[in-house]
């Protein structure tokens, strides 16, 4: 499938626009319903947070005015005296837990205990008159002697909810005295009902999770059984619940109030947002099919005419060109070929030319063969006339000279070293006879390296130059040729040195040769075709160098790379 799609520039821009599309709705899409999400639930948790501070300020006062309640009785001399000294004036007893109680009233009930039994209250149900003193909070208010204890009438108590029994001891002697106060669930309830809104749901319980109170859609019980279980587990309080839920404490009375809410959203308005979102891509995959195939349509289409025209072009068609009406950098690029199709079809038609001339020319070198080939034969004929005769320096010239001929003649660029060193020999036996043997030569290269291969006639004009003009009018001139291998910098160099013991080199002369000086290397032909041969069979960094040595004369130094192969 990917070799598919990048074997078209136009599926490619499809593939590329429907990608960074699904990529910018997708995401975008679920990153809008997740922000929007977070708003959502913010706003709500901040609203629950508001809602509980106000169930809590509401019940606290409640609990506020009971503990006042508790302090005002406790202070009484009268209520006192009643408890331990049987005092019997009723009116005032009632008249003081009346006024005392004057807050409370319309919520919750006050009663006067003497060891278990009731003897003064405000309520009127007389089935609970009876409170055993080591029994639920009585018991508890006497070890806690002076403090106030919460706890729930274990005689109303059930999985829907119990009375809130307040209990503080306020005599000791043979029968304790004992404030309690009741607030039935009921008087909860109706108090509270006008503080939660109809979806959230209210419990207040005891430290132990025990229900005093269960309102709105908590009135079931059933969160308030998940919430033991996870708190008897160990486990998050909230675990296994979809609603928000808040637990907070009421002052240091022991109690709790938590707040039940639905989430914000459900997981039904978070699966239509990702409907939305689907549709929305799915849409996009339409548009985008729509508009990446105009798109890639318009991109293509020129290159669809490179393309096209690149094919005949390849085939020969060297008249391809590319028409394109446009201003952009497709138009450039049409103009780029067309000026290029043109340029090498001038430059074919020029190089089929230089290869007619180049022909016609080997044509005229292969007839003019025939001139060097009678001329060697008939040098060779004359070397034997010479030898049957007794004259031997006509049979060397002539040997000599043939040797030079048969190279020069051959149709090969490259030799041995070792057959050019036999050709400087040659011409040297010759120039000697020329020059009455006022010069010799000396020959210094290891067998080892008879077999490199180099261009031919390469040394005998370097021979010649010294001959002609190092050793002018001297009568014991010497020419010294050496070869070496160097392997030395990472490379493989053959080096070859022509040193004589003439009158040496101008300086400008060393200097236009050590410097590719070609204006002035122009009047020494020999010089200057060794070095231009060398520079272009192996580059510019090879070629002939020269220096005069303290001792006199002139050394010349090839160099080129190493190797028995023809090139």
């Amino acid at each position: 499938m990917k070799g598919v799609i990048r074997q078209s520039f136009k599926r490619q821009i499809f593939v590329i626009f429907l990608t960074v599309t699904l990529a910018l709705v997708i995401i975008g899409g679920v990153l809008t319903i997740q922000g929007f999400l977070a708003k959502i639930t913010s706003d709500y948790e901040k609203r629950d947070l508001e809602q509980i501070g106000l169930i809590k300020t509401s019940m606290e006062r409640d609990l506020r005015k009971s503990e006042e309640t508790l302090d005002k009785i406790s202070n009484s001399k009268i209520i006192k005296a009643a408890l331990i000294n049987d005092y019997s004036n009723s009116l005032d007893i009632y008249t003081v837990l009346y006024e005392a109680s004057r807050e409370i009233r319309d919520f919750a009930e006050v009663g006067i205990y003497k060891g278990g039994k009731c003897i003064y209250s405000t309520w009127t149900d007389t089935a609970i008159k009876e409170l055993p003193q080591n029994y639920a909070v009585l018991g508890e208010a006497l070890s806690k002697k002076g403090s106030t204890v919460y706890s729930l009438d274990p005689r109303t108590s059930s999985e829907s909810g119990a009375a809130l029994l307040m209990a503080r001891q306020i005599t000791e002697g043979e029968e304790n005295g004992f404030i309690v106060i009741r607030i039935d669930q009921n008087n909860i309830k109706e108090r509270l009902s006008k503080e939660i809104n109809a979806k959230d749901g209210l419990m207040l319980t005891s430290n132990f999770l025990r229900p005093i109170c269960l309102l709105g859609t908590a009135e079931d019980g059933e969160e308030l059984s998940v919430i033991r279980s996870n708190f008897l587990k160990g486990q998050r309080y909230t675990s296994g619940s979809r609603n928000n839920i808040y637990v907070t404490e009421l002052g240091n009375t022991g109690l709790l109030c938590i707040y039940v809410t639905p989430p914000a959203l459900g997981e039904g308005a978070a699966r239509v947002g990702y409907q939305i979102v689907l549709i929305l891509s799915i849409v996009s995959v339409l548009v985008c099919l729509f508009v990446a195939s105009r798109m890639s349509e318009y991109f293509s289409k020129p290159i669809g005419a490179l393309s096209e025209a690149m094919k005949r072009f390849r085939k020969g068609d060297f008249d391809a060109k590319i028409e394109l009406d446009r201003d952009d950098e497709f138009e450039q690029l049409a103009t780029g070929f067309n000026k290029m199709t043109s340029q090498l079809k001038t430059t074919m038609e020029e190089r089929v030319a230089a290869e007619r001339l180049v022909n016609e020319t080997r044509i005229k070198m292969m007839q003019a063969q025939l001139n060097p080939h009678f001329l060697y034969n008939t040098l060779d004929t004359i070397k034997w006339v010479a030898k049957a005769n007794g004259v031997n320096e006509v049979a060397t010239l002539s040997s000599s000279l043939a040797g030079i001929l048969r190279t020069g003649i051959s149709e090969k660029q490259f030799c041995r070293l070792s057959n050019e060193l036999e050709l400087v020999q040659n011409y040297c036996d010759i120039q000697r006879i020329r020059f009455d043997d006022k010069f010799d030569i000396t020959f210094d290269v290891p067998k080892e390296i008879l077999n490199a291969v180099i261009p031919k006639l390469i040394l005998q004009p370097i021979v010649e130059n010294a001959i002609i003009h190092g050793m002018e009018d001297m009568d014991d001139g010497h020419i010294y040729i050496a070869a070496i291998r160097d392997k030395t910098e990472g490379k493989d160099l053959l080096k070859i040195s022509v040193q004589d013991n003439g009158k040496g080199i101008s300086d400008e002369m060393l200097t236009a040769l050590n410097n590719d000086d070609v204006e002035t290397l122009k009047g020494h032909l020999g010089l200057n075709n060794v070095n231009t041969i060398i520079r272009l069979y192996y580059g510019k960094e090879y070629g002939v160098m020269a220096f005069r040595p303290s001792e006199g004369g002139t050394v010349m130094i090839l160099s080129f790379p190493y190797s028995e192969e023809q090139p």
